[in-house]
């Protein structure tokens, strides 16, 4: 695994180097067929999860730094390499063999050191560009849709410029022609308005709460 690390720091500006280690490192944490089945008391799930949010973050922070690259080039140089990195986040958060509050817990940044690496290469991506790589797509949307399910938390304490970006993308994929990606906006949509339910939910509760013990006091 070092050796792969050290090749994303001298070489991620070289797709024909990032783009098989990537590959294989999107492939080594995907849960396929659950085939990733630790002990419960086993670390290994939190130490492969530490090596794919070192991995990210390492290729994230440097291929940001690349500057303008022409645009009959871009997806070669940088989205693909970017749009891999989508998918392995995805893959890893979803693969059902990482407890994610043990790193909060521990005070552990490596889940809040990937997330917020994604949101660093979501804001480095035109919008337009989104819809019109497909592969770049389907990762982007399965992620968020992950991220939308299980970690609405982080999503709801980005930046207000962040989430419209991202309420933005999620109604130009509403209206795309691929299927899988129509369909994950819906169902990230859904989570979204089922999150924002649950919170106003619960703050009227509390707000009705008082009242009603002052009107059971004044009953008595």
């Amino acid at each position: 695994m070092p050796i792969l690390q050290r090749a994303i720091e001298l070489w991620y500006h070289v797709p024909a180097c990032t783009t098989p280690v990537l590959k294989l490192m999107a492939e080594l944490v995907h849960n396929r067929s659950q085939r990733l089945q630790f002990d419960v008391s086993s670390p290994n799930g939190i130490l492969l999860f530490r090596e794919t949010s070192k991995m990210i973050t390492t290729y994230g922070n440097r291929i940001l730094t690349i500057g303008e690259v022409p645009k009959d080039q871009v997806y070669a140089l940088k989205l693909k390499g970017i749009s891999t990195c989508f998918s392995m986040l995805k893959a890893v958060l979803s693969g059902n063999y990482v407890n994610f509050g043990v790193f909060r817990l521990y005070g552990d940044d490596a889940l809040d050191n990937a997330l917020q690496t994604f949101i660093k290469l979501l804001l480095s991506i035109p919008q337009s560009d989104l819809l019109d790589y497909p592969k770049l797509s389907q990762s982007y949307y399965s992620l968020l849709e992950v991220l939308t399910q299980d970690h609405m938390n982080f999503i709801a304490s980005l930046e207000p410029h962040v989430i419209m970006y991202i309420l933005s993308s999620i109604s130009e994929g509403l209206t795309a022609l691929d299927t899988m990606v129509c369909t994950g906006c819906c169902s990230s949509l859904d989570h979204i308005v089922t999150y924002l339910f649950k919170q106003l939910s619960r703050s009227t509760k509390k707000r009705a709460a008082p009242c009603r013990r002052r009107a059971t006091a004044s009953c008595t």
